[in-house]
């Protein structure tokens, strides 16, 4: 959400538009305030023990957003279950200011912290939903998971740092980027595939701990990297033959789209937002959960280099093309000019 937030306000202003952010000092190291790629940002510290909580509050937002809405035409709202966005519901509310809610896939509880998200909702998400003038969706899978009617306005995907290229090696390497999550990331298929797959190194990329013991009867075949971003993650994309994402219920997901930006195919579960896209950008697309198309797909794409190469390709010039914060700024002040005219 955080990198979603920031590609578009960065995109908005250099459109022109005037764009103040407003967060939570997560950071000490962070400045107060700064001005970051043409965006205004003012960061409130707040409680530690809620800083990385479900319910993340600021201390001074109140007051600073009475003072910043006289001049404000409209606001936005990443999220809707944090202390911040209640905060500025009520702020906007009472100084008339309308607000566009983008809820970044979050809106379902994913079977985590559901009690915790439930009594959050009644007491205040439903009111910040049903408050907002308009939702804005990442795929018609998650406008699909909304109360009500939404834009369905597409993350911008930004190239990945030039990589060193792909080394060679006898044995075939897939990458897997996420994390334990295994209700949503669908970790746990990797020991399995690996088993069906005896020629195949798989390189994990990410935060783990249950899965490494599920893996440790394939440890050789196993390279741990931890979580990387810049080069060196764009150089884990470029190394790998194959890119396996079996992940269900994200809203976007930005890792395949990613690796095809530098020359690698992937495998994706279809079923919600990453599925959607990626689908339409040509790519691989296997039913959710379904371990045996999974299999078969890695399978065919492995051995045929030349129809993983193509799709990378497409999927790459479909991402180039329309996957650009340019374009989503452009859609999303499209929608703002549609809500305050003026």
């Amino acid at each position: 959400m955080a990198r979603a937030a920031s590609g578009l306000c960065r995109a908005l202003a250099r459109r022109g538009c005037e764009v103040v952010v407003v967060t939570a000092l997560l950071d000490a190291s962070h400045p107060l305030q700064e001005n970051a790629g043409g965006v205004e940002v003012r960061r409130f510290p707040g409680p530690a023990l809620l800083r990385r909580s479900l319910l993340p509050w600021a201390r001074g937002l109140a007051a600073f957003l009475r003072g910043e809405l006289r001049g404000c035409t409209i606001a936005h709202i990443h999220g809707h279950r944090s202390g911040l966005a209640w905060t500025a519901r009520r702020a906007l509310r009472a100084a008339g200011v309308r607000y566009v809610l983008q809820p970044h896939g979050t809106f379902p509880d994913h079977q985590q912290r559901r009690v915790a998200k439930r009594l959050f909702d009644r007491c205040a998400g439903d009111r910040i939903v049903d408050d907002a003038a308009a939702l804005i969706a990442l795929s018609e899978a998650e406008a699909r998971d909304l109360p009500g009617p939404s834009r369905v306005i597409a993350n911008g995907v930004e190239p990945p740092a030039p990589t060193l290229g792909g080394g060679a090696s006898n044995a075939r390497r897939v990458l897997f980027v996420g994390s334990d999550r295994f209700s949503r990331k669908r970790a746990d298929v990797l020991p399995r595939l690996l088993e069906a797959l005896p020629n195949t190194q798989l390189h994990l990329v990410g935060s783990y701990d249950a899965l490494l013991t599920s893996l440790r009867h394939l440890d050789s075949r196993v390279q741990r990297s931890g979580v990387l971003s810049g080069q060196a993650l764009a150089d884990a994309y470029a190394s790998a033959d194959l890119l396996v994402h079996p992940a269900v219920g994200e809203a976007f997901g930005l890792v395949p789209f990613e690796a095809a930006l530098c020359g690698t195919a992937g495998v994706v579960a279809g079923g919600h937002g990453c599925g959607e896209w990626y689908g339409r950008a040509g790519g691989c697309v296997v039913p959710p959960d379904d371990f045996a198309a999974l299999v078969a797909a890695v399978r065919a794409r492995l051995s045929n280099a030349e129809l993983g190469c193509a799709e990378a390709d497409a999927v790459a010039h479909f991402t180039r093309r329309e996957l650009t914060w340019e374009r989503a700024a452009e859609q999303t002040e499209g929608l703002y000019r549609e809500l305050a005219p003026a």
